[in-house]
């Protein structure tokens, strides 16, 4: 595979793996928290099969921060719109993400 899909497939992954991360925090369905943490143990085993297929220079990190950015917050307002979250919480769990991956 080239480097550009896993690229693209990497910023999927993340976003997944975020996205689930917030929703776990702050959803209103206890029911659903186990299946949430499943999902984000899934994805982020996925994310790092994929982040090891490659070496990433900083211009990909950043590739990946901005783009992933905007799609987790545009996945939780569209998905996830009765969870509430703020953006700093988005970056946190980007960079930490990206820095242990990546």
């Amino acid at each position: 595979m080239g480097k550009n899909r896993d690229l693209n497939i990497l910023i999927r992954l993340i976003v997944n793996t975020v996205v689930h991360k917030i929703v776990v925090k702050h959803t209103n369905r206890p029911e659903s928290k186990h299946f949430l943490k499943s999902e984000v143990i899934e994805y982020r085993n996925q994310t790092e099969d994929v982040a090891k297929s490659h070496n990433w220079n900083d211009d990909d990190r950043n590739e990946v921060r901005n783009i992933a950015f905007l799609k987790i917050k545009d996945k939780l307002k569209s998905k996830y719109s009765d969870v509430l979250f703020e953006d700093i919480e988005i970056s946190e769990n980007l960079n930490k993400i990206i820095s242990e991956l990546m």
